[in-house]
């Protein structure tokens, strides 16, 4: 199928008198299946649209977005695989000074909440042009949210970037559903995986109606009765009061084996546009020989946005499929023979299924303790990557996102020195905290112990002959998170790895997560129970740098 156009000289080419739908993404142009943009383009091209992309640009230039012309269907906005907020600025809310997305890590256009400016641009000139937002950031705010970097509660996206609909998750369905309706002349509605404002709904039996949005901004106990409704509530119909008219979210469909495999198989070039002239893209140099097993995460964590963006139950991509995603990296010019990951949000949850068949009102498949209805199998996942070891021109095969040791070695801790060979090194591994409050305000209570799990890592490592290594992230700030428990973590850490792990972030109330409810209000929005979080900026680097002093008076230089 070739290259989507993603500039003018390559769209004149094409013949085209106009685009079908036109992509707008604050991320460079990368042609890979861990790229959203270039994910829903594919899915739209093989429907038979025609989809030209336009990425990265110029805020402060209106004529940026009016490279193509307007769309026949459509526009659809991203900000790109990234909330623009966190892109653009640190925990301590300083600017980021590098760019994973961009040419050459330099930060190219970047602006504080993309996906509104980006709305705006389009509407400046072409007010008629139908707008379908998605990606991370207007899925993670699509209903009132609390914001981090003004400190306040901002309502739906929806409202301020003036959208006509609201993709949430991963949007193949959703966003083909949108296509084939506006192609057929019909006003999309009622779309799975989709939020949109409406002058009324259907009120069925299954509705959960939420307070009015203005109530939920200003009152922090309404906030926080409505969110553990949105987050229980995710297969059903959600309707909220707005301005007097309605913001309907619809539930999202999950995608089958066969259909999440169609996804991978589609013709990506697995490469940034050419117009790059070679620059090198960060984010793709690390993922670029890795490969996506599944989505979807168990743990429900309260700091993540996978739950709400994703889902928590997990869809498997076949072993067929993964294979040939394999044969299709060998081919590559640029392969080295090492497959750098097979995994996913966890990489040992491939495979992993939900047996209960009726409605599940737990936050947690982990938490705060393992669902009798949750069946892993982690010698399917090491079969797996055995599989894509044996294969021609391979090398290696490691580890390289993170995993759950804390499930693997509970399932089956024999497999541990096979699992040791799958990694080049390091093994990832993140436990966040050591303070029991702390974890259980994050919904991480381990399964099996820290301290357990190295001593066995030491010892297997040992017997192998190996010089391999822990990697251990942890997390400073969040709620729960004192002066104290940091103190005492670092001690921990420090008894356990003999070394202090400079792997620690300063945490994020990332939009509509669990964490930043309660970071918001003070409270756990489940339990009820008071909560402390760390507000003042000094206090919050004092506690984040506590972790890194050593014996010397020395600190590291963590933060992320």
């Amino acid at each position: 199928m070739g290259i989507i156009p993603a500039t003018f000289e390559e769209f004149k080419k094409t013949g085209w008198k106009q685009a079908d739908v036109i992509l707008i993404s604050g991320d460079a142009y990368v042609d890979h299946p861990a790229f959203g943009a270039a994910v829903i383009a594919r899915v739209l091209e093989k429907r038979g649209y025609k989809v030209a992309v336009i990425d990265q640009p110029d805020v402060n230039d209106p004529a940026s977005v009016t490279v193509f012309g307007p769309p026949r269907l459509f526009f659809g906005i991203t900000s790109g695989n990234v909330d623009s907020m966190l892109t653009r600025y640190t925990a301590f809310k300083k600017i980021r000074n590098d760019d994973p997305f961009s040419p050459d890590n330099v930060p190219v256009n970047r602006c504080d909440r993309a996906v509104i400016r980006y709305c705006n641009l389009v509407k400046q000139n072409y007010k008629e042009s139908y707008l379908v937002i998605g990606g991370i950031e207007a899925s993670m705010r699509r209903f009132f949210h609390y914001d981090y970097w003004s400190n306040s509660v901002r309502r739906s996206i929806l409202l301020d970037s003036r959208a006509d609909m609201l993709v949430f998750g991963m949007g193949e369905h959703a966003i083909l559903k949108i296509a084939d309706e506006l192609n057929t002349n019909k006003k999309p509605f009622a779309v799975s995986g989709t939020a949109a404002i409406q002058s009324e709904y259907d009120n069925q039996n299954d509705v959960i109606l939420l307070d009015e949005e203005k109530s939920c901004i200003e009152d922090k106990n309404i906030f926080s009765e409505n969110f553990k409704r949105i987050y229980l509530n995710s297969d059903k119909v959600i309707v909220q009061p707005v301005d007097r008219r309605f913001l309907v979210q619809y539930p999202a469909h999950v995608l089958s084996q066969n259909e999440i495999d169609s996804v991978y198989e589609l013709p990506f070039e697995r490469l940034p546009h050419p117009k790059y002239d070679g620059r090198k893209i960060p984010a793709f140099e690390m993922i670029k020989f890795s490969i996506n097993s599944h989505r979807g995460c168990a743990s429900g964590c309260a700091f993540c946005s996978i739950y709400l963006h994703q889902g928590r139950r997990i869809i498997s991509r076949s072993e067929k499929s993964i294979l040939k995603e394999a044969d299709s990296i060998i081919r590559r010019r640029y392969f080295t023979g090492h497959i750098t990951d097979v995994g996913g949000p966890s990489a040992n949850m491939y495979g992993t299924v939900c047996t209960n068949e009726s409605r599940c009102l737990r936050i947690s498949c982990l938490f705060p303790d393992r669902c009798k209805y949750l069946k892993t199998d982690q010698q399917k996942w090491i079969s797996l990557m055995h599989k894509v070891k044996r294969l021609d021109k391979v090398k290696h095969v490691t580890v390289g996102s993170g995993l759950r040791y804390d499930l693997f070695m509970r399932d089956n801790a024999s497999l541990l020195p096979e699992l040791i060979e799958f990694i080049s090194g390091q093994m990832k591994i993140a436990p966040e905290h050591t303070d029991e409050k702390v974890l259980a305000a994050m919904r991480k209570k381990p399964l099996y112990k820290l301290e357990d799990f190295v001593k066995e890592f030491n010892t297997a490592v040992k017997k192998k002959g190996k010089k391999y290594y822990i990697i251990s992230y942890f997390m400073s700030n969040h709620p729960g998170s004192s002066l104290k428990s940091m103190e005492a973590m670092g001690a921990e850490t420090e008894r356990l790895f003999k070394f202090q792990p400079d792997q620690v972030q300063s945490f994020i109330p990332l939009p509509m997560t669990l964490s930043s409810v309660i970071y918001h209000t003070g409270k756990d929005p489940f339990t009820g129970e008071t909560v402390f979080s760390e507000k003042d900026t000094d206090r919050k680097r004092r506690q984040h740098m506590l972790f890194f002093k050593t014996k010397g008076g020395h600190h590291g230089n963590g933060a992320r």
